[in-house]
């Protein structure tokens, strides 16, 4: 049975998962039929009863006529039962628990992020608002996330757009190590770490890539990757699921742009789109944000040994790039 372990020597806790063996995990999603999307519409009866749809009113659910679905991840290491920590000495673990669901964007299986209509963007984002906010009202869970990979070095399995949601009764380690200095500062200061940062950052505008009303697209001052950008929301939230529905078209805007950015200035690379938050409103410390994080390199004995990484390209550099590959191709807000 898979089993969540505490690192003894830090926040993070680690899956054991020894069944999967050396395989790649994209939550369990199921390998293609050859030139085959498992996802697309006809398949319903192949997957797990959805638990939410964007369909007609006269349309059947788990049949044809979706817009988008969201379905139980299938295969996936977590159970859905109460997380029974247990302790031995210094050790400590508990059967892996938790909730995984699997969000199949569009029903066309060749439909890009980036050429996907604004207004269906929109909905497929307000989804996610919404499940990880019905996923987050049980009490036990300490952690949600959204992560959204494309292409096969990023993690991919299939092609079809789709993301995953995950909610686990454990903490999770880059988050908490977000929190941490974000509370340290608060401390100190009496404000939002992140606030003070973006307010910084729009006042220089040299790692700013884009913005609008409601976000700011930036890259990071101590970026882990080359061409890492955020989207960070101008008003302090500290939840994803205090996202309004006025709002959402504009992240909408800003992450397809983004994206469009990236792909026109990079060649398409692998990318894993990343959600931090917490799983409810009311932190007055912490601060969501999206982390767009196209995969360019590798870790190297280097970045291992140290415990830092190691990025060739730095983020001011990043952001004019990705700034003139937005005029030149028209896609910028």
């Amino acid at each position: 049975m898979p089993v969540l372990r505490k690192d003894p020597f830090g926040p993070a806790w680690v899956l054991m998962l020894p069944e999967r063996g050396l395989e790649r995990s994209d939550f369990g999603s199921v390998p293609p039929a050859e030139g085959v999307s498992p996802y697309a519409p006809g398949n319903e009866a192949a997957l797990p009863p959805e638990v939410v749809a964007l369909r007609p009113s006269t349309s059947p659910a788990n049949g044809p006529g979706w817009r988008a679905r969201v379905l139980p991840a299938p295969a996936g290491p977590f159970a859905e039962r109460e997380f029974d920590e247990r302790s031995d000495g210094l050790f400590r673990w508990g059967h892996a628990s938790g909730r995984q669901e699997l969000v199949i964007e569009h029903p066309d299986s060749a439909m890009r992020l980036d050429d996907m209509p604004q207004a269906h963007l929109t909905d497929v984002l307000r989804l996610y608002r919404d499940r990880l906010a019905q996923l987050a009202s049980d009490p036990a869970v300490r952690h949600v996330q959204m992560t959204r990979t494309t292409g096969r070095a990023a993690g991919a399995v299939v092609d079809h757009p789709h993301g995953q949601l995950l909610a686990v009764p454990v903490p999770n380690r880059w988050v908490e190590e977000e929190a941490a200095a974000a509370e340290a500062h608060h401390a100190v200061t009496g404000r939002c770490l992140f606030c003070d940062v973006l307010e910084e950052e729009l006042r220089r505008r040299e790692r700013v890539v884009s913005a609008n009303a409601a976000f700011v697209a930036v890259a990071p001052y101590a970026a882990h990757t080359p061409f890492e950008t955020w989207i960070v929301p101008r008003k302090h939230q500290s939840a994803f699921a205090s996202v309004t529905a006025n709002s959402l078209p504009l992240l909408a805007e800003l992450l397809q742009t983004l994206v469009r950015g990236i792909n026109s200035a990079l060649e398409e690379p692998p990318t894993n789109i990343i959600l931090h938050t917490r799983p409810r409103p009311g932190d007055t410390t912490y601060h969501w944000h999206l982390e767009v994080l196209p995969r360019l390199t590798r870790q190297a004995g280097l970045d291992w040994a140290s415990g830092s990484y190691v990025n060739p390209t730095p983020p001011e550099d990043a952001a004019r790039f990705l700034r003139e590959a937005m005029a030149l191709f028209q896609v910028t807000g």
